[in-house]
C-alpha cells in the first residue's frame, strides 16, 4: 500500500492551503516542486518525495478562518 493511502485510512486530509518557502528551507527540501501535503488534526505531513517529511508546527502553513455559524 502507498504512504498517501495508508495517511489518508488514517484521516489525513489533503491540505490545500499556501506553503511558504521557509517550510521547505526548513526541511533542506530539494523538491518542493513535488511536494503534496495532507493534515489531520494540527499535523501536517507531506506524501511528495521519499523523506516523507512531518510537522505539527503550523508556520509557514495557510491558515484559515473557521467560520462555524
Amino acid at each position: 500500500m502507498k504512504f498517501k493511502d495508508e495517511i489518508k485510512k488514517q484521516g489525513y486530509v489533503r491540505y490545500k492551503g499556501a506553503v511558504d518557502a521557509s517550510v521547505y528551507e526548513y526541511f533542506n527540501c530539494d523538491c518542493s516542486w513535488k511536494a503534496v501535503w495532507y493534515l489531520k488534526d494540527g499535523h501536517y505531513q507531506c506524501c511528495g518525495c521519499k523523506e516523507k517529511c512531518e510537522t505539527s508546527d503550523p508556520d509557514g502553513f495557510q491558515l484559515f478562518l473557521d467560520l462555524g455559524e
